[in-house]
Order: structure tokens, then C-alpha cells, then sequence
């Protein structure tokens, strides 16, 4: 069968399972494995000069995966599926780039960066936290949103579920339609995502939060360093002054991440 013959199969069975009534009507993309692949290449260029931008992240969220751009910028994935796809391009000093592109056989991308200069105050070496939590970020094939230390100093909401629900970048809402609990109204604890309520799985310090979003609010906003709100995985992560005061005096390390 092609996959053009099993793409319509697809669909015929969504619409008549919703006739049915055994199912919602989903008209789904083609799975990677249904569609040929390639040695997808490309190049990461300084949109000002055309100079090559080395160590920039290439990510697929959809396909949980990235790759790191070389010396003369470019980078390579292998068996990769043709069709559209989102690719996020991130790097220190630059603006994010984040957008649907179609690939196939024969034709690679060229992307330019357009540069974002980060101001110093004065020269100084990054903190083995700093560091940690940089790596961290930059190896999660999905986009991370960061809630800086600032954000939290300069917030005049002393709650941190709402400080995160301003600046997540995401819909966050109650997981009941109910108005019975509530905890759950005061810290909604899901987001929406694909179209239905998902459960956001809270960690502090490496931690998981039972409670989630009702023990964060109770969590003073000074204690609270930074967040990581991953959406494609569900995950806030928050980091005390505390913690990270041990990262950069003890030997201690961050867990790796296990992606679903």
C-alpha cells in the first residue's frame, strides 16, 4: 500500500469511528516510519555578516530530536522523514528561531540567526549552575521556557503559580470543569494541550511535588531561583536559592531527564 493509499485509509477510519460514535475525528499526520527518509543537511549562518554560528541547537520537537551545528555551522540528521515540520534554532547571543519547514531528498536548509546582543556589566565566568542548568536546556529536544531569577525579584504577585501562569507562555486552566475544589482554582494545575486538558507534573529541586501547584503556592516567591516550564513533556521544574547554592559548592549533579 502507498503512503498516500494508507494516509486515506487513516482518515476514512477516523470519520467513520466518529459516525459511530467510538471516537473523536482526528485526521492524522503521516507517522515517520510511513514516509521516506533522508540525510536531512543544513547550514546556521549570522544574518548580519553570513558568518557560520557554531554550537547553535537545532531541535524537532515532534520527533524529539536535535543536533549541534560544527565549526562551519553546519549540521546533519539521518533518516530523517520528509514533510513539514516545526525546527526551533536556539543559541547564546541570538535570537530564537522558530518555524514549519518542508524538507525532502535534495534540498537543505540555510538558516540565519538574527543576532541578540547579551549587555554585560562586567566580565565574569559562569557558575558551575549556570552551567548545569544551561546544558540541561540545551539538550532537551523540546523548547524550554525560562523563568529568570529577575522575572521572580520583579514580580510584585508574591504567588509563585500565578508568576508562572503569566510568563509560561501556555494555557493554563483547572483540570476539573468544576469549581469544587478549591485549590485547583486558585492553583490551576493543567494546560492545554492537542486540544483536551493536560496534567502538569510540578518537580522542585530535582523533587516531584505530590501536590503539585497547591505546595508550590505555598512556597515563598524569594526562595524560588528559576523555573523550566517544558510543555511538550508536561514538566515545570523549579530551582531554590538553596539548590543552586549547592550545585555551585558540592559536587552534586542534575538527574538526566528521561523524554517520554
Amino acid at each position: 500500500m502507498s503512503v498516500r493509499s494508507a494516509w486515506w485509509v487513516a482518515v476514512v477510519s477516523a470519520l467513520v469511528a466518529a459516525l459511530l460514535g467510538v471516537g473523536p475525528v482526528a485526521l492524522p499526520r503521516a507517522a515517520a516510519q510511513d514516509v521516506p527518509t533522508f540525510i536531512l543537511t543544513g547550514q546556521i549562518l549570522d544574518a548580519l555578516n553570513a558568518a557560520p554560528v557554531v554550537s547553535a541547537v537545532i531541535k524537532v520537537p515532534e520527533l524529539r530530536r536535535y543536533a549541534f551545528s560544527d565549526v562551519n555551522g553546519r549540521f546533519s540528521f539521518a533518516a530523517f522523514p520528509q514533510g513539514t515540520w516545526d525546527i526551533v534554532v536556539e543559541m547564546l547571543g541570538y535570537h530564537t528561531l522558530d518555524g514549519s519547514v518542508s524538507v525532502a531528498e535534495g534540498n537543505g536548509l540555510l538558516l540565519r540567526l538574527n543576532p541578540d546582543p547579551v549587555a554585560l556589566e562586567e566580565l565574569r565566568v559562569r557558575t558551575r549552575s549556570e552551567r548545569l542548568l544551561s546544558d540541561r536546556r540545551r539538550r532537551i529536544p523540546y523548547r524550554v521556557t525560562t523563568i529568570s531569577t529577575g522575572i521572580f525579584a520583579n514580580s510584585i504577585n508574591p504567588d509563585p503559580t500565578a508568576i508562572f501562569r503569566r510568563n509560561s507562555r501556555s494555557y493554563i486552566l483547572p483540570c476539573a470543569e468544576t469549581a469544587e475544589d478549591a485549590g485547583e482554582q486558585m492553583a490551576p494545575s493543567c494546560y492545554w494541550r492537542r486540544g483536551r486538558p493536560a496534567k502538569i507534573t510540578v518537580f522542585l529541586d530535582e523533587g516531584r511535588l505530590e501536590s503539585g501547584m497547591v505546595e508550590l503556592a505555598m512556597l515563598p516567591k524569594e526562595d524560588i531561583h528559576s523555573m523550566d516550564w517544558i510543555p511538550e513533556m508536561g514538566e515545570l521544574r523549579i530551582y531554590t536559592r538553596h539548590f543552586i547554592e549547592r550545585l555551585d559548592n558540592t559536587r552534586i549533579s542534575l538527574s538526566p531527564l528521561v523524554y517520554p
